[in-house]
């Protein structure tokens, strides 16, 4: 049976490779690359208009599209393009990634252009509920916030990586790779590592993030890096615990961060704030610990898996294994194809 046709649209351009949906759609392009003969629309807005020209005129040649949505309203272009493969009678699949715009007290638009923006993204929802044929969301109880009608869950998945020859872990160091919002928590993670520190004097803390987002100071037990792919991969596999101290709000409670998945990949068990999905996923896994949004609820589950480094390194091992079980981002891929109807996908 020969390989299904895939078009592949990703509202983002794949560099730098340092956040979420960049991370998200490469991986997709490549495993769907193996899976399919793919064709990719992936860029910023000026660039997706190009390469919308490029295959509007050929949609006959796919059998099937997958778009990689972001967290903005449509342009036009992109509400023109849809239409059309509506029109064309093709299944069309839509990952809708975040909906920040569904909490202001927690996001507060800027002025007025944000407002309108979050209106236009209203309106972007209720489009891509009115055009595709499957809506994806990261759980389900994400899922239940974008507007009626069913969806299909899509979390996200790893990397199936192999630890490095001789891989000696810093028995006492933790990570965190990721943003420096406001609702991050990488306050909490320096006043957790704090406490840490007076119990464990060798603790240090390990903050992955852009130069634009570094704290103007850390502590000495802290260290501020920029790294992504690659260069980030040597802190991960030397680190011994991992951190998501996202602030507990309505938000969080709904959300699986792409990062979950990625330290997972690395063998490094998880602590995450307590009470949300991404805590369940966690604990459910047997793969970290739930802590309050607290400093004192993050050091107390760092100390803990400190003082059981057996118990941790089993975490890590678990963690792993789900990844290349499971959580991998061809398995992903996968569900896209089935729930498109395109059983052509290798296996």
């Amino acid at each position: 049976m020969s390989s299904p046709r895939l078009l592949l649209v990703g509202y983002y351009p794949l560099m730098p490779a340092d956040r979420a949906p960049a991370i998200r759609i490469a991986a997709m392009a490549e495993s769907l690359a193996g899976m399919t003969e793919l064709t990719a629309v992936i860029g910023t807005r000026a660039e997706r208009v190009l390469r919308y020209e490029a295959v509007a005129s050929r949609l006959q040649d796919f059998d099937g599209v997958y778009v990689e949505s972001a967290t903005s309203m449509m342009t036009g272009s992109d509400w023109n393009f849809l239409r059309a493969v509506r029109r064309a009678g093709l299944p069309l699949g839509i990952y809708v990634r975040d909906y920040y715009q569904r909490f202001p007290d927690l996001y507060p638009p800027k002025g007025l252009k944000e407002r309108l923006m979050a209106v236009g993204y209203r309106l972007t929802l209720r489009e891509f509920r009115r055009l595709a044929s499957v809506i994806f969301a990261q759980t389900e109880a994400f899922g239940a916030i974008i507007g009626p009608g069913p969806v299909t869950t899509l979390p996200p998945a790893g990397r199936v990586l192999t630890p490095p020859d001789g891989l000696v872990r810093v028995p006492h160091r933790v990570i965190y790779a990721g943003a420096n919002g406001p609702q991050d928590g990488v306050d909490v993670a320096i006043e957790a590592m704090g406490e840490v520190v007076k119990a464990v004097g060798d603790a240090e803390l390990i903050l992955v993030l852009r130069p634009s987002e570094a704290p103007r100071a850390v502590p000495g037990y802290c260290q501020v890096v920029t790294a992504s792919g690659p260069t980030l991969d040597p802190w991960l596999w030397s680190s011994s615990v991992s951190l998501v101290p996202r602030r507990h709000t309505r938000y969080f409670r709904l959300i699986l961060p792409v990062k979950i998945f990625d330290y997972m990949a690395h063998g490094l068990p998880v602590v995450v704030t307590e009470e949300s999905e991404s805590a369940s996923f966690v604990e459910d896994g047997g793969i970290g610990l739930a802590a309050p949004d607290t400093a004192r609820g993050f050091s107390d589950a760092i100390l803990r898996l400190f003082q059981d480094p057996v118990g941790r390194e089993m975490m890590g091992e678990r963690a792993l294994s789900l990844v290349r079980a499971e959580h991998h981002w061809d398995a992903r891929a996968r569900k896209v194809l089935a729930a498109l109807g395109l059983e052509g996908a290798a296996s």
